[in-house]
């Protein structure tokens, strides 16, 4: 593989950072739209743009602000929508992604605040799927139910119906089988992953079962009458806290060409009081990973992900994904590969692309890097906030990435690199 990089746009200033990402808004042509997210503090967008290019990003319209499309404020709470990326189904002509709605009580600043600090559940998240048919703008949306619960009243945001079922962050993306049907991960809550196995939470995950992830693996079937799929769940996999400490977190799934599904997440070795974890010093930090030979009724209990040759290796709680490329069919993973030492959420370098077997397993011999630390970036340098397209006239793999952290004590002063990958 060959990786090329380049300077896409610069911090607007000291404390911004310009986030970007593109899709392509039809299942053929070359109309691509743009999203342009300006952060200034952790996980939360402060602006939000799109614009339209019909040429395949080579010119590109005016900027239209969609932040309402994101944030909505209720009273004292904030509720924000996030999309997940799309997929197309050429089954039945439309796109379908997983996007998630998070609760904010009191307001982002607040809820984080006890979040970190306390280890309160001060927000919810509810995974929803979308589907968005050819040609139009308008998506039909539903909550991802699996387990009994009410729906989103956006007059009655709060009701304990809603807010303390189905609790689910969205995984990384959908993957669209041959024969239309659908698989995507959720990260359900760990407390009713547990209650729904019949484990204990007290021998399990007593630290923080409710603020935590578990994993739910769906297969959707469309159900042409209804206008939407109708969804069967795996048997949920949990991790206990003594291997990862906040549970599962950003899962990824795909069917490889065998049939095998697999699931790959982050997990975290974070000692934290305020969640009372229970990991011991020292533990490894890893990505973890199970599969499923049964078409995704049932899993494998997660282990450490390795390398073909069974060489376990090392990786920070940050995320990463499967793309399927659209030049060779190959399925490859993107994400943070480091050392023994790794702790927590750093270091968040380098950041490669590997091939993944037939097994589920890291070809070692195909790793190869996107980016690394160079000269001048902090220690805390992010190579980890990244988007991807692949270029339809090229097949190239292209990745968006704000390098956080590059410049030291300034997380937020990053500039976004495009990255052009040519597969084999």
């Amino acid at each position: 593989m060959q990786v090329r990089k380049e300077l896409y746009v610069e911090s607007p200033d000291k404390k911004t950072t310009d986030q970007r990402s593109q899709r392509y808004l039809d299942s053929t042509g070359l109309r691509r739209v743009e999203r342009r997210s300006l952060q200034g503090e952790s996980d939360w967008s402060n602006a939000v743009f799109e614009r339209f290019s019909d040429d395949n990003g080579r010119t590109w319209g005016k900027w239209q602000d969609v932040y309402s499309r994101s944030v909505e404020t209720k009273g004292e709470d904030e509720i924000a929508t996030y999309n997940g990326k799309e997929t197309f189904n050429p089954q039945f002509g439309h796109f379908v992604s997983v996007d998630m709605r998070r609760v904010f009580f009191d307001g982002h600043h607040k809820a984080y605040k006890r979040f970190w600090g306390h280890g309160e559940a001060s927000f919810v998240d509810h995974s929803m799927l979308s589907i968005r048919k050819e040609g139009s703008d308008e998506r039909t949306t539903e909550l991802v139910k699996y387990e009994e619960g009410a729906d989103f009243d956006p007059d009655n945001w709060r009701n304990p119906a809603y807010t303390n079922n189905n609790r689910a962050y969205l995984g990384c993306g959908v993957d669209v089988l041959d024969n239309g049907e659908i698989i995507f991960p959720i990260g359900a809550s760990m407390h009713a992953c547990l209650r729904i196995r019949g484990l204990d939470a007290a021998e399990i995950f007593p630290s923080c079962s409710e603020i935590m992830h578990g994993l739910i693996v769906v297969r959707g079937v469309f159900n042409e009458s209804r206008g939407h799929y109708d969804l069967t769940f795996s048997r949920p996999i949990v991790i206990s806290d003594l291997k990862s400490s906040r549970g599962v977190d950003e899962p990824a799934a795909i069917m490889l060409p065998s049939g095998r599904i697999l699931a790959v997440f982050r997990g975290s070795n974070m000692e934290s009081k305020n969640w009372n974890t229970r990991i011991e010093p020292g533990t490894p930090a890893h990505k973890w990973y199970c599969y499923s030979d049964d078409g995704g009724r049932t899993f494998t209990d997660p282990v450490p992900w390795h390398f073909d040759n069974r060489e376990v290796f090392y990786s920070a709680a940050t995320i990463s994904a499967f793309v399927r490329s659209i030049k060779n069919d190959k399925i490859y993973w993107i994400g943070n590969i480091s050392d023994h030492a790794t702790y927590s959420n750093f270091p968040r370098h380098p950041l490669i692309i590997a091939e993944v077997d037939d097994r589920g397993l890291l070809m070692k011999e195909t790793i190869t890097t996107i980016d690394k630390r160079e000269e001048g970036d902090s220690d805390k340098l992010q190579l980890s906030n990244f988007s991807i397209v692949q270029d339809r006239e090229t097949g190239m793999i292209e990745v968006y990435l704000a390098k956080l952290g590059q410049r030291e004590g300034n997380t937020f002063w990053a500039d976004c690199y495009r990255y052009f990958i040519d597969v084999d």
